[in-house]
């Protein structure tokens, strides 16, 4: 073993209670407010530019959401840019095939309904999330902006 390497080798089990320590503060954290980190609250959703919300295991969209969408088609169908159809479906953290297949048929017809109203299809990149990651509604559409 070089120099060097012994030096490292030395130098590694001092640095480890540095490493250790932000787990046990989290650890701590968790166990004073009686949440484990599976029940640690969820934070808001992100804004979205519109929000198509669905009850149950409908993928039917009703009046309201074609009024959105026509709202959403006028204002942004002769702008530039890209959009994201981001589909929810279930219950926080729920990735199961079920949940995701539920939220991909959700974000195909918002899709279809886009592009029905003028929107090109190359500008809509879609994703099917599953359940929620924040607290908002758990059966939703979410269009926003790429990244956003």
């Amino acid at each position: 073993m070089t120099r060097s390497r012994e030096n490292e080798a030395r130098a590694f089990p001092r640095m480890a209670p540095l490493l250790v320590l932000p787990l046990i503060i989290l650890s701590l954290a968790f166990s004073a407010s009686g949440l484990s980190a599976a029940e640690a609250p969820l934070p808001p959703p992100k804004p979205a530019l519109a929000r198509i919300l669905f009850e149950g295991t409908e993928t039917a969209i009703g009046r309201t959401a074609r009024e959105q969408l026509d709202s959403f088609s006028t204002d942004y169908a002769r702008k530039g840019g890209r959009f994201e159809v981001r589909a929810y479906a279930g219950p926080p953290h729920d990735t199961s095939s079920n949940m995701r297949r539920l939220a991909l048929r959700r974000a195909i017809v918002i899709r279809q309904e886009l592009v029905d109203r003028g929107i090109v299809p190359e500008r809509l990149l879609v994703r099917a999330m599953g359940g929620v990651s924040d607290n908002g509604p758990q059966d939703r559409v979410d269009i926003t902006l790429p990244g956003g």
